[in-house]
């Protein structure tokens, strides 16, 4: 199980919906991390293809090709970046909901 948080300022129900009904990965909504951000567990191994499928169904719904979203495993600042684990002091920074 890997854990996704999905920042996405419009358009949040529309993709919360479109992941859980998804046939090609599991996700559970975990909730909200912040204002914009929501927090989903997929049952994939491997952290590139759940972002990967994550970013293709967002981009498959209406609009889903034109606005502003971000899809990042929970502990990261920035795709492709290290990724920071519970305990870590900089965990806490990664979550500015909930500082």
């Amino acid at each position: 199980m890997i854990t996704l948080n999905i920042s996405a300022p419009i358009l949040r129900d529309s993709i919360r919906d479109h992941l859980e009904e998804s046939e090609e990965a599991k996700y559970t909504y975990l909730g909200m991390i912040g204002p914009i951000e929501m927090q989903f567990s997929v049952n994939l191994d491997d952290a590139r293809q759940a972002i990967s499928t994550t970013k293709r169904i967002i981009r498959n719904i209406p609009y889903g090709n034109i606005i502003m979203f971000r899809v990042l495993l929970d502990g990261q600042f920035f795709e492709n970046g290290p990724v920071y684990r519970p305990g870590d002091r900089e965990y806490a920074a990664t979550r500015p909901g909930r500082m």
